[in-house]
């Protein structure tokens, strides 16, 4: 018999096996959920999410390297000194050693304190001050004569590549620092942030929020640490400890009295300072 002679039929067959062929998935899924109902199988290696370390933070490692050469900087004999190749350049933060800042470095400092001004990590009343760039038209003369306009901003990079802004001011004829900002010159990550403000002024400081440290935290990239909290049984007043990282943020304020002398006469100024540093501490490091 053929099937072009009966149309109707061969349309009636086509459709029978166009359905059995969609169905065929069907039926064999649902035979294969009856055959497993019941049955619990254990997965042999479940799979864990990695718990982050310091070695995937960028800012982390950088921190390492300088911990590491400064420390080797330090240990190194005499000799070494003069005969081994210098890896690491550290970089002192004396006015004396420091550079005349460009636009785009003083503009990064400020606009760093304002960030950490608006999310609290930084007293506002201590950044509205540091930030005050009216001209006073004061200067600074050194030991050598070297005269230095202290209206400017100050800068000095170390090898590594982490920058320290300063900007400096005349107290009782006497230089102090009125802040300190290092930051990591690639991504503008803050590491330190150091304030001066007149003793009067500074006693009843609020120091910041956990909050306002996380945040600190945040700007760093390493929110995703996970695991940050106040270290137990610190003496630090205000802290975030990551074990994952060995990473701990502490800010502090404290008086402090600077000395300095004009000719051969000392002077001195009572200032207090506020302090913001991120630092690596592994968990047997910490003061406890």
């Amino acid at each position: 018999m053929s099937l072009w002679n009966h149309p109707r039929l061969t349309a009636a067959l086509c459709t029978v096996a166009v359905l059995g062929c969609a169905a065929a998935p069907a039926v064999f899924l649902a035979a294969a959920d009856a055959a497993s109902l019941g049955r619990v199988e254990t997965v042999p290696d479940p799979y864990v999410a990695p718990t982050p370390t310091a070695d995937d933070y960028y800012i982390l490692r950088q921190l390492a390297a300088r911990s590491r050469n400064a420390e080797t900087e330090r240990e190194q004999r005499p000799a070494e000194v003069l005969t081994a190749p210098k890896m690491y350049i550290g970089a002192s933060a004396s006015l004396q050693s420091m550079q005349y800042a460009d636009s785009a470095a003083a503009e990064a400092a400020e606009n760093a304190l304002r960030q950490l001004a608006e999310t609290g990590t930084v007293p506002a009343a201590w950044a509205a001050e540091a930030l005050d760039t009216a001209e006073t038209g004061e200067s600074y003369t050194d030991w050598d004569g070297r005269y230095y306009y202290l209206d400017e901003t100050y800068c000095v990079t170390d090898s590594l590549g982490f920058v320290t802004v300063r900007r400096f001011g005349m107290t009782d004829n006497a230089l102090f620092t009125r802040y300190s900002v290092t930051m990591d010159s690639r991504t503008g990550t803050v590491v330190e942030a150091w304030l001066s403000m007149a003793g009067t002024d500074a006693e009843n400081t609020p120091l910041p929020t956990e909050t306002a440290l996380r945040s600190f935290a945040a700007q760093a990239g390493l929110e995703s640490l996970g695991d940050w909290a106040a270290p137990a049984d610190s003496p630090y007043g205000c802290a975030l400890y990551s074990t994952n990282g060995g990473a701990l943020i502490t800010a502090s304020t404290h008086p402090y009295t600077y000395q300095d002398y004009v000719g051969t006469a000392p002077v001195s100024s009572d200032r207090w300072y506020y302090s913001l540093t991120l630092q690596l501490r592994t968990e047997d490091q910490l003061p406890g």
